[in-house]
């Protein structure tokens, strides 16, 4: 009986070939990308200084093949609006926005080929400085406005 069950803990053990065994990523950072990217082509950086109500736009250049991580901090206290908008069709549309946040992360994959401008304003009533990270995966050009 006892050579049976040890016969049965060595064939449930297996063999691993020597190779450590890592648990999965939990499935919230599976699904965030910011977590598994691969390296950026390109990191771009900036901290622009902005008064209340004032803005700073980047440029960037690419497809749907094309990937822009962005990650956009206010300082502590203060907010900031944001968008991604295209002056393709003569006057802007924009793809996505938001209000009065302090933090942005987000994934752009542009609809087409063109130039998809990301908007900062400072939404606060005193001077900041915003903290910007773009980074570029493809194709993906960016230059400041």
């Amino acid at each position: 009986m006892k050579a049976a069950i040890l016969v049965v803990l060595v064939a449930a053990c297996g063999d691993d070939g020597g190779k450590p065994s890592y648990p999965d990523a939990a499935k919230a950072a599976d699904a965030n990308l910011l977590l598994d990217a691969a390296p950026a082509r390109e990191t771009i950086t900036g901290n622009p200084p902005l008064e209340p109500g004032e803005l700073v736009e980047g440029i960037m250049t690419g497809g749907a093949s094309d990937t822009a991580l962005l990650h956009i901090q206010a300082p502590v206290g203060s907010t900031i609006d944001w968008n991604i908008h295209s002056h393709a069709t003569g006057h802007a549309v924009t793809v996505y926005e938001e209000y009065g946040k302090n933090t942005i992360d987000y994934s752009f994959t542009p609809p087409g080929d063109g130039e998809w401008y990301l908007l900062v304003k400072n939404s606060s009533g005193q001077n900041i400085n915003v903290e910007v990270e773009v980074k570029l995966y493809g194709a993906m050009a960016w230059r400041w406005e």
